[in-house]
């Protein structure tokens, strides 16, 4: 089924001069920064890095301070506590972390922990079931994460037993707390708040409590488990020790599609960092059965590959496991624990697919339902514990909220809600409540249940209240962040791209969209062909890969198209190659221009054509010069190559060199402050396939003998004067030749060689792609050697 939704192309942004000096790089990095209203070096430079972001304490979370001592208090009476969470990864991660750090301080036997059952008890506390764990052992402090906030029954039940209650919760706040601040809550009578005959919780941490931009009000539930961690720890003497337990913060984060903005980014960030490098063996058996590579691990592989499987037990059967795998010390239960989670994935993958098949045989039949503003689609056979997954999958592929409802005969319809950027569904689904049994939920998701015969009336409802909660900022369809070239693309690009990274909701990965291609190959992928690889072109450009995940049975309409894509590296034995991942496609019509980025203006000196440019130029300049044809540079000059210019320095930029590609050229220009640049253009590397191949292999044989097999490939292109493709390529070539084998890629630009321990194998489209990029870099040269100022960037 194709995308039927309009284009969104997002209003221009062009940054400022300041802003594409202070984050460097390509010009595409501050232009997509500004889009996304990170528009002054201020916001920039803590959101690509978060060393240079200050958080906000933990106690300017409400609440949390109460809490913590609360907390510790009962520790340090040796009393007995009670971890209350949710069955969703959210929920998970947040049991997971409070349980271990819990356990920390008061040991294992005085801390338990509760799950609710999706089946039995759905979410929340359930007065039975708490009743329950009082017969099991005693109670002093509950402690409830991910959940607790509308649950006033049990709360009013567990303070009238003399149980401590401290809520740590994300979702929005009920009606009777709308206006009131935490601390006019803790303890009060429920005829205060607003309530029957309960009493509330003695302390409540909820970030919704906080004004609308504060840094903390997008936190998910294990960000808020993690704030009462940090001051906790810090009050029991353990502070610092709460980072060991980032790794499950990031979990959550992703998983629970929350915002990423603000501190909730910024402890992803963290989070990720952590979860590379985590010795927790639950993870590592997860992503061992994943085959996530810990050291490669993205948001990405947690939202596709750790996240559905953590979410299938909770789905299918008993979150409590996913508890466990997270804080067992026991390689050998996690083992287990990991692979009874991949057989749960297997069955979520199947279900899923059922249920997708049904989706769309639903619209089919009724093309008016895609009408509404959200699409609320309802079936009496879905598997309940699957629908919201599918809901996001329409959501991508509609560009709208969707709304799945399971309604089995004679029950309420129970369902989620999965939405869209600059659309708060929880808030929408909220404003229906009249219409509503139940709810709860965020911005990006929610549940929901009502009766059958209410679902017509909702729908219409929910479509109006859509529209009253759409940030008018943001048009309805499929939102397009550049429109590019083809020829533009490369795997430095995909990289500085990478830059804007970790992506989510509240900061998408990048859609990029490329006019009149014309598809010059189309082939089948996977084991029943239902994917698809695109051979594209775009006027006599060069020909690029299109990954089609699930087009294997679409229809392409004749003629040129425009298509809508993301971008991303591919890594594959080793290799590494760029890889356009397809999003939509349409016939081709004009699109719009794209925004130049401001810069300060160029005066480029033209001295091509002097023999000895050196009197001319100025004497504290940059000399951008690489190549094996360098002559010594003279008296107080210093060569640097690419690595070595300073990016936003205001000193005169000589180009001794002329660069091996327009992006090294385009990047040269946008990243000296100074506006002087003497272009020299002096052709100052080889650019035959064989002497380059020749070169390389004596780098190799270099780094075999001197640097324990380490080869640089950006320090190595810098020295030959070539792209870092062209080197990669080489490295390659000569590998399949049998000069040496290439072990690992220990990250982008670092890769490990050894002898050789194989014959040559097949290189004969190798030697293609190296003539090929060779070719480019000597079109190129001859092009700046003669080109007009204008041409390379002057002004």
């Amino acid at each position: 089924m194709g995308r039927a939704e309009p284009w969104v192309f997002k209003a221009p942004a062009v940054p400022s001069p300041a802003l594409v000096a202070a984050v460097g790089g390509h010009p595409w990095v501050a232009q997509l920064l500004a889009q996304r209203g990170v528009d002054t070096p201020e916001k920039a430079i803590p959101f690509l890095d978060p060393g240079q972001y200050q958080p906000a304490p933990p106690s300017a979370l409400l609440g949390v301070d109460a809490a913590a001592a609360l907390i510790l208090a009962a520790v340090q009476q040796r009393q007995h506590l009670l971890v209350w969470g949710d069955f969703d990864v959210d929920g998970q991660t947040s049991t997971a972390l409070l349980v271990t750090a819990l356990r920390t301080l008061a040991g294992d036997d005085r801390v338990r922990f509760h799950v609710p059952n999706r089946f039995e008890e759905n979410h929340g506390i359930r007065l039975h079931k708490l009743q329950e764990k009082q017969s099991e052992g005693p109670i002093d402090l509950l402690l409830t994460c991910d959940t607790g906030i509308a649950e006033a029954e049990a709360i009013g039940y567990a303070r009238d037993q003399q149980i401590v209650v401290v809520v740590t919760d994300h979702h929005d706040l009920p009606a009777e707390f709308q206006g009131l601040v935490p601390d006019r809550l803790w303890g009060i009578e429920a005829a205060e708040a607003g309530s029957a005959s309960v009493r509330r919780a003695n302390a409540i941490v909820n970030p919704k409590f906080l004004p609308e931009g504060d840094p903390l009000r997008t936190l998910p539930g294990v960000g808020v488990a993690y704030k009462l961690v940090q001051r906790l720890f810090a009050l029991a003497g353990h502070s610092g020790e709460e980072e060991r337990l980032l790794d499950l913060v990031a979990l959550g984060i992703v998983a629970d599609v929350a915002e990423q903005v603000n501190d909730a980014r910024y402890l992803l960030q963290r989070g990720l960092e952590r979860l590379r490098t985590t010795t927790r063996v639950g993870l590592l058996a997860l992503m061992q059965i994943s085959q996530v590579d810990a050291s490669q691990l993205t948001a990405e592989s947690i939202g596709f590959q750790l996240g559905p499987r953590m979410n299938a037990l909770g789905r299918l059967e008993d979150a409590t496991v996913a508890v466990e795998l997270l804080s067992t010390r026991d390689p050998i239960r996690a083992g287990q624990l990991a692979n009874q989670l991949e057989r749960l994935n297997q069955e979520r993958r199947r279900l899923t697919s059922q249920i997708a098949s049904s989706a769309d045989t639903l619209i089919e039949h009724d093309p008016s339902l895609l009408e509404f503003n959200a699409l609320v689609l309802a079936h009496p056979a879905w598997h309940a514990g699957v629908v919201g997954i599918v809901a996001s999958r329409l959501v991508e592929l509609y560009s709208k909220p969707v709304v799945l409802l399971r309604m089995p005969p004679g029950e309420l319809a129970r369902g989620s809600a999965r939405s869209v950027q600059g659309v708060d569904i929880g808030a929408a689904i909220a404003a229906c409540s009249h219409l509503l049994a139940a709810h709860g939920g965020h911005p990006g998701a929610a549940g929901l249940s009502l009766k059958p015969e209410n679902i017509a009336v909702f729908r219409q409802e929910l479509s109006r209240q859509v529209e009253l909660h759409r940030d008018p900022v943001t048009q309805p369809g499929l939102q397009i962040d550049l429109t590019v070239r083809l020829d533009e693309l490369s795997l430095e690009v995909a990289s500085q791209l990478a830059r804007l990274a970790p992506f989510g909701q509240g900061n998408p990965l990048p859609r990029l969209a490329t006019g009149g291609v014309v598809v010059v190959g189309d082939r089948r992928m996977g084991a029943e062909g239902t994917h698809r690889k695109l051979r594209i072109r775009q006027e006599e450009g060069p020909v690029r890969d299109l990954l089609w995940f699930g087009g294997g049975d679409a229809e392409l309409p004749a003629g040129p198209l425009d298509l809508v894509y993301t971008l991303g590296v591919n890594q594959y034995r080793g290799e590494r190659s760029l890889q356009l991942l397809y999003v939509a496609h349409r016939p081709a019509v004009t699109l719009p221009a794209a925004p130049v980025a401001q810069r300060p203006p160029v005066a480029l000196v033209d001295l091509r054509q002097s023999f000895e440019p050196a009197p001319a130029l100025p004497a504290q300049a940059i000399w951008y010069a690489e190549g094996t044809r360098l002559e010594t540079a003279g008296a107080g000059v210093e060569y640097a190559p690419r690595f070595a210019v300073p990016a936003g320095r205001s000193h005169p930029l000589v180009l001794w060199s002329i660069p091996p590609s327009p992006e090294l050229m385009r990047w040269l220009l946008d990243n000296n402050d100074s506006g002087q640049v003497y272009l020299c253009a002096r052709f100052t590397a080889d650019d035959a396939p064989a002497v380059v191949l020749q070169q390389v292999a004596g780098m190799v044989k270099y780094a075999l003998n001197r640097s324990e097999g380490q080869v640089d490939v950006k320090r190595m292109a810098a020295r030959l004067g070539q792209t870092e493709g062209v080197v990669r390529t080489a490295l390659l070539l000569l590998a399949r030749s049998g000069k040496f084998c290439l072990i690992e890629w220990l990250d982008a630009d670092l890769v490990l060689v050894g002898a050789a321990v194989a014959g040559p194998a097949g290189t004969e489209d190798l030697w293609t792609e190296f003539d090929a990029l060779l070719a480019e870099v000597r079109a190129y040269r001859r092009f700046v050697a003669r080109a007009r100022l204008s041409e390379l960037g002057g002004d």
